[in-house]
């Protein structure tokens, strides 16, 4: 009993109570050692961006805010946690700036581990608009007579890359419908499936505001569109923006109910039929026993500080010589296993139990079937 104690451990909080949010810095919290953060203040250039947050950054020509609310501040009294917030321009035309291009505000942020192909993620992030923020920053861009008109825009997008974040750029999750919050903080969240292991993203609107949906009338565009296209100086145009305030943004693997993962993270154990593994009386496993094994081995991957102990046992079936030495080597099998697939040998501990752990009868089939099976244990990591 001692040596079965010993080897379980006490099960402790070695990991998160739901999934890991992946994202570095994603309340924007943690910022640069020398940085210079004025609460109620926008940025005023690309390159302070990335001077002022960690693990962020942005492109040449944006300006996006790092946001420090200040509760006299009549446009940002609060972020949705912390101090900080990102601010970002997601919509203003470039007919309303007699340019080329529209003008919207795209930043960087990078993963603390490659996102898995197949498994599903689920991203979020909590937004605010409030129109007296795009007012209030467009005035200081140019000038207090600058005619505004505040904007509600969709297509908030999160475009997740490996290398070169322009070869694509077209969002994997995009959230296109007007966003109005009305100056609340409201939760934006939908899931998608990766087919690369992504740990880069950008966060923006990669589409064109002609393909932005906004609450502004197709007569009030019209006739905006009219009246800039008689002012000839940018500057004096009338400017139809809208502006984000971004919070807490997040990536999280979707743990199913009743899935190794889930059952190793809320419960931490998982516990496999030995009838799913092997058949009966042998120790070689089922080809059938891959894709469940695969789903223990992605999970210790996702999580290499872990180590689990691997259980074998039995019913009474037989005698208790032949019973320990196939529970040992039924829960060696796993181990080797788990090896085969990557997995790190220090997070792995095997060992047989024969017929002493019961947690049935041995008088019935059932209740023998329950007994004859392989226990995986979250250990205390080291």
């Amino acid at each position: 009993m001692r040596k079965y104690l010993f080897f379980l451990l006490a099960c402790v909080q070695v990991l998160p109570s739901t999934a890991q949010n992946l994202v570095v810095n994603p309340s924007f919290e943690d910022t640069q050692p020398d940085a210079l953060i004025g609460p109620c203040e926008f940025l005023q250039h690309s390159v302070f961006f990335a001077q002022t947050v960690r693990n962020w950054t942005t492109f040449r020509n944006y300006t996006p805010d790092l946001l420090t609310s200040v509760e006299n501040c009549p446009w940002l009294a609060s972020v949705h946690t912390g101090e900080r917030c990102l601010g970002l321009i997601t919509y203003l035309p470039a007919s309303d700036l007699n340019e080329k291009e529209d003008y919207h505000e795209i930043v960087q942020g990078r993963l603390k581990a490659p996102l898995i192909p197949g498994q599903r993620y689920r991203v979020e992030c909590w937004v605010r608009e409030d129109s007296s923020i795009i007012k209030t920053h467009l005035t200081r861009v140019y000038s207090d007579k600058t005619p505004i008109v505040p904007s509600k825009a969709g297509n908030l997008g999160f475009y997740f890359f490996r290398q070169n974040p322009w070869e694509n750029r077209k969002p994997q999750v995009n959230f296109a419908e007007v966003i109005e919050t009305n100056g609340a903080w409201v939760r934006l969240s939908a899931e998608f499936v990766p087919d690369q292991p992504f740990d880069q993203f950008l966060l923006g609107n990669f589409f064109s505001d002609r393909d932005t949906k906004t609450n502004l009338k197709a007569e009030q565009n019209r006739s905006i569109e009219l009246k800039n296209g008689k002012i000839p100086h940018g500057i004096d145009r009338v400017k139809r923006g809208a502006y984000l305030c971004i919070d807490d943004v997040s990536v999280e693997r979707v743990l199913n109910a009743g899935s190794v993962e889930n059952s190793l993270l809320q419960e931490k154990k998982f516990t496999f039929s030995a009838q799913a593994l092997f058949d009966f009386g042998k120790y070689d496993l089922k080809p059938e026993a891959g894709p469940a094994l695969d789903s223990l081995a992605v999970f210790l991957k996702s999580y290499p500080k872990v180590r689990i102990g691997i259980g074998g046992h039995t019913d009474d079936v037989g005698t208790d010589e032949f019973n320990l030495d196939l529970s040992e080597r039924r829960a060696q099998a796993v181990r080797q296993f788990l090896l085969d697939r990557g997995v790190a040998d220090t997070q792995l501990r095997a060992k047989g139990f024969g017929e002493s752990k019961p947690i049935a009868d041995n008088i019935t089939e059932t209740g023998r079937q329950a007994n004859r099976r392989v226990e995986c244990v979250v250990l205390k990591t080291e």
